[in-house]
């Protein structure tokens, strides 16, 4: 999963939109923290992935690595999985380096620890995924990722949720039916 320029949660090898109003159980076992390597116009490898080491946030930071043509940054992951909508039993690991995708990385996990802290078992936090904004000077609006919370509930109840009800024999669609629009 990434957050896109323009805002928008997406997810897979096709960029599918996470669907509007959608709730996303995020793991509260499944941080991870590490760095991420992108390379720059100066070495001709622009918006090129030039490395990546992650390990789980229980454990140390990684070191950062050795050098690369380009700039080592340090990036967050998050493991949810979707709970409600179209979307319904997907998992998904959003990953960011950028300043506002880390501040809601931060700010999730300090809600987890205060829940734990205070001897709640719902610990998992069930969100919409949603966007901010900012007007930078130079730039313009920038959006960063955010989030709001719906409910909080238990690991248990969080690895039942996704179970969609089926039909016995399901009729087929006389057409095809056309998913949300992969984001740009």
């Amino acid at each position: 999963m990434k957050f896109t320029k323009f805002g928008e949660f997406v997810f897979g090898a096709d960029n599918i939109e996470v669907e509007p109003g959608s709730e996303w159980a995020i793991n509260p076992q499944g941080f991870g923290h590490g760095w991420i390597a992108w390379g720059d116009a100066a070495h001709g490898t622009e918006g090129e992935m030039l490395g990546e080491v992650m390990a789980s946030a229980s454990g140390p930071m990684p070191a950062q690595p050795g050098p690369v043509e380009g700039a080592w940054s340090e990036q967050r992951a998050i493991q949810l999985a979707c709970v409600s909508g179209e979307d319904a039993g997907i998992q998904a690991l959003f990953k960011t380096n950028s300043l506002g995708g880390k501040k809601m990385y931060a700010r999730v996990v300090m809600e987890i620890v205060k829940r734990i802290n205070a001897g709640q078992l719902d610990i998992v936090p069930v969100v919409h995924l949603t966007a901010d904004s900012y007007q930078h000077t130079k730039y313009g609006k920038i959006f960063t990722p955010d989030y709001k919370l719906v409910r909080w509930t238990t690991m248990d109840d969080a690895v039942t949720a996704p179970a969609v009800e089926e039909e016995e024999e399901a009729p087929e669609p006389a057409t095809p039916t056309r998913r949300r629009r992969a984001a740009a």
